[in-house]
Parts: C-alpha cells; sequence; structure tokens
C-alpha cells in the first residue's frame, strides 16, 4: 500500500483527486451534508459480515471488537495522503443540532495507530452518554460513574477519524452500525428499527455510494443488508458489492457466489475480498502479512483461484479502495457545479429568513417596549389619516369607513317622504307614479306603497285648521310629515356607528398583532390588547353618547338657515307634482313619465297667430311663452317656474305641505349625512388616536418603579423562536464555511 500510494502522489491525476477529495472531507466536516446532496460512501451491512475487517483493512486502524454489536454509531473515516508529515490521527465528535452539526476534537492528536481502537471506544462511549463531559471518557472514568443520564443504544452523532499520512490512500466513507435481526436478553427491541431507519437516512440520499458488504458464510437471503438496500437502489446503480469471507465456501458454494451478480444485480458488479478471521485478529496480524495472506488465499483456493485469475481487478482491498476513491472523486467533480448553485441558493434563502424572524432584543427592555409602542401609534395614526402603505387589492381604514358612511347616507335617503300627486283615477291599481330622486333631481318609477296621496294630504290639513284665516293651514302639519321621517334616522345612525366601530376594531387588532404579534410569550401582546380594547371601548362608550345626546338632538327640531337651497328646492318639488298631477294614463297599468314641451298652438286658436309670428322658427313653445312672460313684466322667471302655472283644482295647501316637506328633506337630509360621519370620526377614532400613546405609557407603568422587570418579562423571546434563530444562524454559518471552502478550492 506504502508504495502504491507514493506512486499516486506523484502523479496530476493524484494530486486533483486528492484536492477532490480534501474538499469534500472539509465539507462533510461543515455539517452541510445534512442541508444539501453531498457525494458520500456508506459502509452496510448485515451484523458480523465482516464489515470492520473490511474497514480494518482499508484505513490501516483497529476498530474496537467486542461481544454483539460494535458500531453503535455512524462512524466517518477521511484517510488522506501525506508524504511530508508523519502519520497521524484526529478524532472528533460530530454533534447533530437540527439541521447544522458541530464538530468537536476529542482528545490530543494520535501519532501511533494502537492507540486508535481505544480512543474510538472512548469516543463513541462519550456520544452514547451526551449528559457527561468529554474529558470523563478520556481517562477511562466514565465506566466507574452510575449516574449521567441513561445510555443510548445507538446515536445519530458522529465519530470522525482523520488519519493521514505517507502510506494513506485518499478516501472518505461512513461505516453505518450493522444491520441487526433480534437484540440481546434486557436490550430495547426497538434497537432493531432504530438501527435500520438510521442507515436507511444515509443510504436514501441520492449522491450516496452504497457499499453493501455480504458475507459468503451466510446464505444471502438471510441478510436483511441486502433487502434494505434494494428498496433505496431498485437499479443497482448506486451500489458498490463486496463479498466477504470466501474462504468459509466450498466447491458447491464457491460458484454462486461468483454469480451474484446474476441474482443480485448491480451495475458496478462486486469485489472480493479475504479479510483476517478471528484467530489472525487475535494474533495481532499487520495489515501487510494480511494483504500477503489474502493474495495467498486467491492464488491457492481451488474454489477461487480461476475466478481471481479473471477478475483481477475485482480482487482485494487495494483494487476496491482505489476503485472507490476514483468513482467518489469523479462523482464530486461532476456535482461541484450543482453544489455550489445550492449552497447559494441555500444561503439567500436562510439570509431572508433570518430578516423576516423578529428583530433580536438589543436595546433596554423598557426602551424596546417605548419605541413599539411609538412606531404603533405612528402606524394607527398612519391608518387614520389615509397614509399608511397598503396592497392595491386590499382596502385600507379609510376606504372601509367610507364605505360605511356611504351605506348610511344611503340608508338616510331611503327615509325621503314620498307623495302621490296623481288624481284618483291615475293612482287606482297599485300603477307606478313618477319619484323625484333628491340627490340627482331626476325622475324614477316608484310604486304608490306607503305614498301619502295629495287627497290625504289636503285632509290632514283641512282637519287641523283651527283659527287660521282662510287659505292657512297650521305649520302642525308639515311638521307632522316632517317628524315622520325625521324619527327614522336613529337607527341608520347608530347602524352607521356599530359598522364604522366593528371596521375600527378590527382595524387596530390586525395593527397590535402585526407590532406585538412576536411578544405573545412574555404577555406583551395581551397587556396591549387589553389597554387598546379598553381605549376604545371607552371612547366608543363617550361617542354614543354625543350621537344621542347631541347629534339626534337635531331630529327632534326643525331649523334650516339654508334659506336658498329650501326656497329652490320646494319650487322644484311643486313644480314636479303639479306635472304629475296633469298626466294620464296611456294604459291602466303604466304613467307616461317623459315630460314632454307644450304641444303648439292649435290652429285657429287665439295664441295660433303670435305663435306664427315668433322671432325665430326655431324657437321651442316654452322658450317662446317665457319671451312673452319677460315682456310682459315678468323679467326674473325661470323654465322651472312654469309648472307653478299649472292648474291646482283647489290643492294649492295640499302641493305646497308636499313641495316643502320634500324640499326640507333635501335639506336637512344632506346637512345629517355629513354631521354624523364627521361626529364618529371626531369623538371615536380621532379621539382614540389622540390618547393611544399616553393610554399605553400611563397603563402600562412604563415610567414607574420595577418597569424595567416588567419589560423585560414581556419581551422575552420564545423558546421557538430562540431556537429557529439559532438554528438559522447555525445553518448560516455552516453555509457560509462551505461556501469559503468552494471559492477556495477554485
Amino acid at each position: 500500500m506504502a508504495k502504491s500510494a507514493a506512486t499516486f502522489g506523484t502523479s496530476a491525476y493524484a494530486r486533483d483527486r486528492h484536492a477532490l477529495l480534501k474538499l469534500l472531507a472539509e465539507l462533510h466536516g461543515t455539517g452541510i451534508q445534512n442541508l444539501l446532496n453531498l457525494p458520500q460512501i456508506a459502509v452496510v451491512g448485515s451484523q458480523s459480515v465482516g464489515k470492520s475487517s473490511l474497514i480494518e483493512s482499508i484505513s490501516g486502524i483497529k476498530l474496537p471488537r467486542e461481544s454483539g454489536t460494535c458500531t453503535r454509531c455512524p462512524m466517518e473515516c477521511r484517510l488522506e495522503y501525506n508524504d511530508s508529515a508523519p502519520w497521524t490521527c484526529r478524532v472528533s465528535l460530530r454533534i447533530q443540532d437540527g439541521d447544522s452539526a458541530e464538530e468537536v476534537p476529542f482528545g490530543d492528536v494520535l501519532t501511533n495507530p494502537d492507540d486508535v481502537e481505544r480512543r474510538i471506544r472512548q469516543a463513541q462511549r462519550a456520544l452514547l452518554r451526551p449528559s457527561l463531559e468529554a474529558h470523563t471518557f478520556l481517562d477511562d472514568s466514565d465506566l466507574n460513574l452510575r449516574g449521567g443520564g441513561d445510555t443510548l443504544s445507538f446515536t445519530d452523532n458522529c465519530v470522525c477519524v482523520h488519519i493521514r499520512g505517507p502510506d494513506v490512500t485518499d478516501l472518505h466513507f461512513y461505516d453505518l452500525p450493522g444491520i441487526i435481526v433480534n437484540v440481546a436478553e434486557g436490550q430495547n427491541p426497538s434497537d432493531i428499527d432504530l438501527v435500520r431507519s438510521m442507515v436507511k437516512r444515509y443510504i436514501s440520499r441520492p449522491g450516496c455510494i452504497i457499499l453493501l458488504v455480504v458475507s459468503c458464510e451466510t446464505d444471502f437471503e438471510n441478510q436483511v443488508a441486502g433487502r434494505l438496500v434494494r428498496d433505496v437502489d431498485p437499479t443497482g446503480e448506486r451500489t458498490v458489492g463486496v463479498l466477504t469471507k470466501p474462504d468459509k465456501t466450498d466447491a458447491e458454494s464457491a460458484p454462486k457466489w461468483q454469480k451474484i451478480n446474476d441474482v443480485y444485480r448491480l451495475q458496478t458488479g462486486w469485489f472480493v475480498l479475504k479479510l483476517p478471521d478471528s484467530k489472525e485478529l487475535r494474533e495481532g496480524i499487520n495489515a501487510e502479512a494480511a494483504r500477503e495472506r489474502a493474495n495467498a488465499f486467491f492464488q491457492a483456493n481451488e474454489n477461487w483461484h480461476a475466478y481471481a485469475q479473471n477478475n483481477a481487478s475485482r480482487v482485494g482491498t487495494a483494487n476496491l479502495t482505489e476503485y472507490l476513491a476514483q468513482r467518489l472523486s469523479e462523482q464530486l467533480r461532476e456535482s461541484l457545479p450543482r453544489i455550489r448553485e445550492a449552497v447559494q441558493k441555500a444561503l439567500v434563502d436562510t439570509i431572508a429568513k433570518l430578516v423576516s424572524m423578529p428583530p433580536e432584543l438589543k436595546n433596554y427592555p423598557t426602551a424596546e417596549v417605548f419605541a413599539r409602542i411609538t412606531s404603533f401609534a405612528q402606524d394607527v395614526s398612519r391608518h387614520i389619516r389615509g397614509t399608511s402603505q397598503m396592497q392595491v387589492d386590499r382596502q385600507g381604514l379609510v376606504q372601509r369607513l367610507y364605505a360605511a358612511f356611504r351605506r348610511f347616507k344611503t340608508a338616510i335617503r331611503a327615509t325621503a317622504p314620498k307623495f302621490d300627486a296623481r288624481s284618483q283615477t291615475a293612482g287606482e291599481g297599485g300603477v307606478a307614479f313618477t319619484e323625484l330622486d333628491s340627490d340627482e333631481g331626476v325622475e324614477h318609477d316608484s310604486t304608490d306603497d306607503g305614498a301619502v296621496k295629495i287627497v290625504d294630504v289636503m285632509k290632514v290639513a283641512t282637519e287641523a285648521r283651527t283659527r287660521e284665516l282662510p287659505g292657512n293651514y297650521p305649520f302642525s302639519v308639515k311638521a307632522y310629515y316632517i317628524f315622520r321621517f325625521l324619527e327614522k334616522w336613529e337607527s341608520p345612525t347608530f347602524d352607521c356607528f356599530e359598522g364604522a366601530f366593528k371596521t375600527f376594531v378590527e382595524d387596530l387588532a390586525k395593527l397590535v398583532d402585526e407590532h406585538f404579534g412576536v411578544y405573545v410569550h412574555g404577555g406583551l401582546l395581551s397587556q396591549i390588547q387589553t389597554v387598546v380594547n379598553a381605549q376604545v371601548q371607552a371612547c366608543a362608550a363617550d361617542a354614543r353618547i354625543v350621537l344621542r345626546m347631541e347629534m339626534l338632538k337635531e331630529t327632534e327640531a326643525i331649523y334650516t338657515q339654508n334659506d336658498h337651497y329650501l326656497e329652490a328646492y320646494k319650487a322644484k318639488f311643486l313644480g314636479h307634482y303639479k306635472q304629475v298631477r296633469m298626466k294620464r294614463p296611456k294604459s291602466p297599468s303604466k304613467i307616461d313619465l317623459t315630460i314632454e314641451e307644450p304641444a303648439s298652438p292649435r290652429p285657429g286658436s287665439p295664441y295660433h297667430d303670435a305663435y306664427r309670428r315668433r322671432v325665430s322658427p326655431r324657437e321651442s313653445p316654452t322658450d317662446f311663452a317665457l319671451r312673452a312672460l319677460r315682456d310682459a313684466g315678468y323679467v326674473d322667471i325661470k323654465a322651472t317656474d312654469l309648472p307653478k302655472l299649472l292648474p291646482s283644482h283647489g290643492l294649492d295647501p295640499a302641493f305646497d305641505i308636499m313641495a316643502e316637506v320634500r324640499a326640507y328633506f333635501q335639506v336637512s337630509y344632506k346637512r345629517y349625512a355629513d354631521a354624523i360621519p364627521l361626529c364618529i370620526e371626531q369623538a371615536l377614532i380621532r379621539k382614540f388616536e389622540s390618547q393611544l400613546s399616553a393610554s399605553l405609557v400611563n397603563d402600562l407603568g412604563l415610567f414607574k418603579p420595577g418597569a424595567g422587570t416588567k419589560c423585560a418579562i414581556w419581551v422575552r423571546e420564545p423558546p421557538s423562536v430562540a431556537e429557529k434563530r439559532r438554528e438559522l444562524l447555525a445553518r448560516k454559518q455552516t453555509l457560509e464555511e462551505a461556501q469559503s471552502l468552494l471559492v477556495q478550492f477554485g
């Protein structure tokens, strides 16, 4: 082996392979194999198939050999050729921590191969009793300790053995615990599944080369390792087979084993190794003597001589080691671009997750709470004033409040008094009549359901007269119809308030969660919720009082100084009702809603000649009439005044009452539709905004004795968040180390 290693060590190919395998070992040393699919070799076999002897033959060291299962944890072997320094061995413990791992040196560097067996045994005991300090095992004092927690049967944590020297062939592999089918008396039967699960996790990785060790001493069907490997690599593409103990075969069984690839096909075929038996191991046979005896066996044994001659490259440890080193280095070479890209992507993702986490507490607890309160209050103000950043597809607080206010306006407008000015004949049968929209000033169809007929208005006005002079009617009649719609405004008013209040509370709850949700563990979130809820409820209670005691007073009195609009709308509705009165139905079920221009004077009428002498042929009858009235001295007359000239048929008081009631609704409804939202804004929302910061500071007692202690508890980071941050930081460090190695490698 020394000659072979030295020869290869001087070639450019060997130097290249050495660099690749060294990089691979260093990448595994960072623990990144838990995050990425790194190339690796895993040695797998059933119990007592000679797996430990194979590892000793490849590595040149001795492994612990005891009764029962020897390997109780994975062992990573890093073999590194180095002709410029003497042989050394460093043993470390790799402790898994989530996706990351920490590698801790275990004892001093060894310079004598005979000391390795004891050190590995101590390292394995240290992993199986993690509650004890590592130095306890280096002097074997742990053997005298009864306490220190339960001893594990197996563990995923790993013993790392790094061997360097001039007689060492570059290689990197994992030796996994042997697969067991039963346990000794007093041991845990669940260990069977535990070991299988551990082995399967390693060999299921796509980049894993599976070194399947099978003993010729036992029927292949009885060795469960083969079935487990076949489950994860059904095509045999990733599996390299190794037959041990060929000396245990006879003339009948040897040919069957030599043709095993016909039964258990692997794309790379099988190697055959003659390893030291139990007697030779007890005698302390060295590696050189073991190789010589193995060569002598294949030359002399009549069952294996011809096979060894025809398959020389597949016989012996040296050929197996060379094949594995070549395949592993080539696989790493092909994977390097993918690994670089995966490391970069994983690092970016990890940093993004760290950035998205709640910021780590860096200020004094009281200062941190005060800063959070200030930020929260500012954000509340931005939402109230409509200046906060929001998504295009999501409405903010102001938009949703305005939606509630628009619904309120619609509800108030729906209380407009309906008067039916049609004649009794036109109003029969529940047909539609013309209603004037109070906002737009346009006509639309309305049914007579709930509409007060003009004859009924006239009747109420007549019956209400007391000592009034003829032609005069009490104001109480108009007040009666006005209060009929005013008394309907209380319900929409409080519906509007409760809708706005609900919207405001929902928005506050979201903001509280956004700013303080990370402090649910320490209790700050609950404290803030309590103060905010109490404050908003107090503001709401005061706002309800303002609405009832001040704003609803408007519905208890009739008043306006908006004379101009009242008179203008009264004239508009008076003309409208008179026009409706003049209409006649074209059919029993429909009233013609079209307001037509007056027809031209009929030939022979007194006005026909005057109309024919109009100034312009294009002049309409309405324009002609207005010009004639203005010529007669009615200078200010407008087209809207003409309907007043229509006959009232003795219903003048009713027309006047209907028009003025409808006009007052128009004036008062618009005033009220503005006043209530403004009141809600001021009495509830703006008042809450102005008191928020002071209420939080006072109620939380931030400037009182003991505030620091309370705040420290409130902002205490949840264990789950702290653990996640620690895991992400460890992962980030692992990825950065791997990235650095890849950059240095070039």
